[in-house]
């Protein structure tokens, strides 16, 4: 036949009118249609003469020049070569079959040359016809037929002349003109070698009156006769597993509409659509059934299932494989999105809307919600959309897809965000659920009614929640696989690999903090296993965000006893970035603390290349020796056990431990304590800094001080004869200014706002003033002074012990300290400075003094009363008042033998400092307790144990620094909570005692003079230091 006037072409959707009935009609697809042969000659010129010599002369021909051609090519070939398209008009009557007017020749086709598909097509009805007892039709609404324009539009006017290129004739133009409105029509799939032939079959489509429920009766045409044929081989023989032999393109096109229709009604959590429901927009993923759902015989196909046979024949090998994942990639979609809204409708909403709520209050459910689904709803409607525009896509190139990379790229570049936080956030997610669910009895309920085949098909949450983890990953894998199959010049050699970068860009970024994540959940399941002593606190500081678990493992040790000389101790230790815990494991998973734990800063390994040491015990079962006569006696196997040493250099605290395993501890232990140093180096809290001293200073320095005098920051530095004053950073202002010739210089401190220096010298307190020894900046002006030249402050048969000037009663003042030669008591003596005037003859004036029992060596300053600490414990007393307290109290909760009555029982007092409104924390040289305002032991009996033995405390909210001089260095601890902050190292550190509030703290040590100062002050430092309304004794701040 002649091939040049045949019409591929896309059918457009039109509507018509009824006249009997006046009801608006869809009409359906018609068949292609072939010219008169009248018309041939003109309208095909030269060549179509030549290629209707003879049908099998031209059949011959083309089964030569027959080759696979690019599926992809084949509608944009067919739409290059028509110039313009016509539709017939159809009209449908009430009394007759749907009418097609035929150009040229009306409705005849027996005249028609060169064409004789149409004639075996009636004849192939006709044999069937006989042999089908009821006829079985695909039911499909009107406006889900193949290919039909919209109600409003109107048909175009026939084509006169169509030329296409043969089957050699392969038109090689580019790919940018085949956009989303030229889309192949339903035969598009069809090889143009074999149109016009035999082997070319016209599928009549259904028309609305057919579909209809009271529609007339119609003739028994052949196509009627065909149809039901085919159909019904497809529809009545469900056992059949192969797909039909022949398969027409519209009921390939209706099931494919009825399996994208399933998407919403093929699961029990959504309800069925109603056959007679309109079709949803395009962009919408759920699309009503069209028809009953037995029209699939498989509810879940593959793409072969939905084609004919002779389709998948004549393409290629790696075209079979890229339709198929075309279409697995949006099958994989359609069961993401169903799932997603399982998530939104199932476990969200209800979860929002139960009565009474789950969790209480209402701020706690909100949190709930967005820590476990984070960015669920997001994904949900993101790949909503996606599938939408995918299901356009299919339904408008069906069968052969030719791409859908470019709607994959435009989702994924929005969606990249909402999966990198959704897919960090898993693992919280997960353990939140999971904590939840054992902790929360109506929420443990609530997920046991979703667990059903109706709403979940019986899978638990935690299923849900991984979905989004596992989708990008999916599609990742789909992606390779369509690279590979995809041949060298189709577009998506150009696009498949971008969407993979961004994929993998996704998957990549994300899997650090996917690991991060678990090591914390790991981490805190480990935490709140732990089980510790009763009383000591020990504040792992688990809530840091860079608190991470690096290693745990089994431990053994070498336990000896008269009993058992070769028996072991089977451990469990942990290893954090801050702490190694040595555990015994219990019943229900519990890891009960054997020892107090080690922070990193004072974990030494000592070695760890010990010789190996045997165990032979229940580790190693007995067992016959290779190749051994069952006769033979069994013996136990020795297991090598190879040893290594920790210690804590901590004075009285420290301890030391040989432990054995199989693991590689010494790597895991030095790693860990690199990372912690360089992390507490980046981040310091206390600063160590040089004071640069004049080079005539030789004599040892026994004190110094640091204040401001003239808007200058100057030092005032004792030595055992003498007293050097000058401004910071500038060694040669230093001058010699206080003299003496006999004694000894023991303290050295200024008295604020009232310009007196304090010297004690020899047992004796003496003051001088500033403005007479330095009167102006300038180093030449300053006039030095001996003995002779201050106020003796002191009596002459003191001996002064100490001094320190602070606020109480509202005043400041002066206090010294003198101890009894006689007696074990202590006498303090309060005076208060004096602003000069003509009025007053002296400096200072007598406020008061007090008697305390023992040897005291420090004193705080409180509201009404000042803290002193003696050798046992801490005397609250008043200035004037002969009455005093001792201090701390143990309530009636706390018995005898508590270990915070023994560490105050056997530690040596430090110092006293509040800490919080209502609380104050008394420090030993053990450890320290927190006590209430009446000096009562709080907290439980709760207390800290110290990692080193100091010798001297310093309070500098909210820390506290605890110097331990044999050792140079400085525990900073939390006073809240006993966190362990760092550690401050400085070789032969020896703090000078501090005698006023808010003085600098200066420290002698190998290099000299230095000064610990504090690098960001934490904004609770100020909040923690004011004093509580009421309170017997509180800290004054000047």
């Amino acid at each position: 036949m002649s091939l040049t006037h045949y019409q591929t072409q896309t059918i457009p959707q039109t509507s018509s009118t009824s006249t009997a009935s006046g009801s608006q009609l869809r009409l359906p697809p018609q068949p292609t249609q072939t010219p008169h042969p009248s018309n041939v000659g003109a309208a095909a010129g030269p060549s179509a003469t030549s290629s209707t010599s003879s049908g099998s002369a031209s059949g011959s021909k083309r089964a030569a020049l027959k080759k696979k051609l690019r599926p992809w090519s084949l509608g944009g070939q067919a739409r290059r070569a028509v110039t313009s398209s016509a539709v017939p008009d159809h009209r449908v009557d009430s009394n007759s079959h749907a009418a097609s007017v035929y150009e040229g020749g009306g409705g005849d086709t027996s005249g028609l040359g060169g064409a004789p598909y149409h004639h075996q097509w009636n004849q192939a009805q006709d044999e069937n016809q006989d042999q089908r007892g009821s006829e079985t039709r695909l039911r499909v609404q009107s406006d889900q037929s193949p290919r039909r324009r919209s109600s409003g539009a109107t048909p175009p006017e026939p084509v006169e002349n169509v030329e296409y290129p043969g089957p050699s004739g392969i038109d090689d133009r580019t790919w940018e003109g085949d956009s989303d409105e030229e889309r192949v029509d339903t035969y598009s799939w069809v090889d143009p070698s074999i149109i016009g032939t035999e082997r070319f079959r016209a599928t009549p489509a259904v028309s609305r009156s057919e579909l209809g429920p009271s529609r007339p009766p119609e003739p028994a045409s052949h196509a009627t006769s065909r149809r039901s044929s085919v159909l019904g081989e497809l529809l009545d023989t469900p056992n059949n597993p192969s797909p039909p032999a022949i398969l027409h393109p519209d009921d390939s096109y209706a099931l494919l509409l009825a399996y994208q229709a399933t998407s919403e009604s093929s699961h029990g959590a959504t309800h069925k659509a109603s056959n007679n429901a309109p079709l949803q927009s395009p962009t919408s993923p759920y699309l009503p059934t069209p028809s009953d759902s037995g029209l699939l015989r498989n509810p879940n196909p593959e793409w072969y299932e939905l084609v004919d046979n002779t389709l998948s024949e004549s393409l290629s090998k790696d075209e079979l494989k890229r339709q198929g994942l075309w279409w697995e990639m949006i099958k994989g979609e359609r069961e993401y999105v169903r799932d997603m809204k399982i998530v939104c409708d199932v476990f969200i909403q209800p979860l929002r809307d139960h009565h009474p709520p789950l969790l209480t209050p209402d701020s706690r459910l909100h949190a709930f919600i967005a820590e476990v689904f984070s960015t669920a709803q997001q994904i949900y409607h993101a790949h909503v959309r996606l599938l939408g525009r995918l299901m356009e896509r299919q339904r408008h190139e069906w069968p052969l897809i030719t791409t859908a990379t470019d709607i994959l790229l435009g989702t994924l570049l929005e969606i990249v965000d909402l999966y990198e936080s959704y897919m960090k956030n898993y693992p919280f997610a997960e353990a939140r659920v999971r904590r939840e669910q054992g902790r929360n009895g109506p929420f443990r309920a609530f997920l046991a009614e979703r667990n059903t085949i109706e709403l979940t098909r019986r899978r638990d949450i935690s299923v849900f929640l991984s979905r989004p983890v596992t989708r990008l990953p999916r599609i990742l894998l789909v992606l390779e696989a369509l690279y590979k199959v995809t041949p060298p010049d189709h577009p998506d050699r150009d696009d498949i690999p971008t969407a993979i970068e961004i994929l993998q860009n996704v998957v990549k970024s994300t899997q650090p903090g996917i690991e991060s994540a678990e090591m914390k959940i790991r981490l805190w399941n480990v935490a709140e296993r732990l089980l510790f002593k009763k009383g000591e606190v020990v504040e792992l500081d688990i809530s840091d965000p860079k608190r991470t678990l690096v290693h745990m493992g089994y431990v053994f040790r070498r336990v000896r006893s008269e009993t058992n000389w070769h028996g072991w101790q089977d451990l469990h230790a942990i290893l954090l970035d801050n702490y190694f815990l040595l555990t015994r494991d219990e019943e229900h998973g519990k890891h009960v603390v054997v020892s107090r734990p080690i922070h990193l800063d004072f974990l030494n390994l000592l070695s760890a290349d010990g010789v190996p040491e045997r165990r032979y015990d229940s580790v190693t079962r007995y067992q016959r020796k290779p190749g051994g006569h069952m006769l033979e006696p069994i013996f136990q196997p020795e297991r090598l056990m190879f040893p290594f040493t920790i210690s804590t250099a901590g004075g009285r605290n420290g301890r030391t431990y040989t432990l054995c395993t199989a693991d590689e501890w010494k790597e895991k232990i030095e790693g860990a304590k690199t990372l912690r140093k360089f992390d507490i180096e980046s981040n310091r809290t206390f600063a160590v800094h040089t004071i640069t001293t004049p080079p005539e200073i030789s004599d040892p320095v026994v004190a110094a001080d640091t204040f401001t005098w003239h808007n200058r920051e100057t030092v005032a530095i004792a030595t055992g004869k003498s007293i050097w004053l000058g401004w910071r950073r500038d060694s040669k202002s230093f001058r010699e200014l206080i003299r003496f010739q006999t004694g000894h210089i023991a303290a050295v401190s200024i008295v604020p706002d009232f310009s007196w220096l304090l010297v004690v010298s020899a047992g004796n307190l003496l003051a001088y003033s500033m403005k007479e020894m330095i009167p102006t900046s300038n180093p030449v002006t300053w006039v030095s002074k001996g003995r002779m030249g201050g106020d003796r402050l002191s009596a002459a048969d003191h001996m002064v012990a100490f001094v320190r000037i602070g606020v109480t009663k509202g005043r400041l003042l002066v206090v010294y300290a003198v101890h009894s030669k006689n007696s074990h008591h202590t006498t303090l003596y309060f005076h208060e400075p004096l602003l000069s005037s003509s009025y007053t003859q002296t400096a200072f004036r007598p406020f008061g003094s007090v008697t305390i029992p023992g040897y005291a060596s420090d004193l705080s300053f409180f509201r009404q009363t000042v803290s002193v600490v003696t050798e046992k414990s801490f005397i609250i007393a008043e200035p004037g008042n002969p009455t005093f307290n001792s201090i701390p109290t143990f309530p009636g909760e706390i018995p005898e033998r508590a270990m915070v009555v023994r560490m105050v029982s056997e530690a040596k007092p430090l110092g006293m400092w509040q800490v919080d409104e209502r609380e104050f924390l008394l420090v030993y040289d053990l450890g320290a307790c927190w006590v209430t305002k009446f000096g009562e032991v709080s907290r439980k009996g709760a207390f800290l144990r110290w990692n080193l033995t100091p010798s001297y405390a310093v309070f500098r909210p909210p820390h506290i620094l605890l110097f331990e001089e044999p050792g140079g260095r400085a525990e900073v601890r939390d006073v809240f909570n006993g966190k362990v902050c760092e550690v401050v190292e400085e070789r032969g550190m020896r703090p000078f005692p501090l005698t006023r509030l808010g003085q600098g703290l200066v420290a002698k040590c190998a290099r000299g003079l230095v000064e610990v100062v504090e690098v960001s002050p934490s904004p609770r430092a100020s909040a923690s230091c004011r004093p509580p309304e009421g309170v017997l004794w509180s800290r004054s701040s000047m």
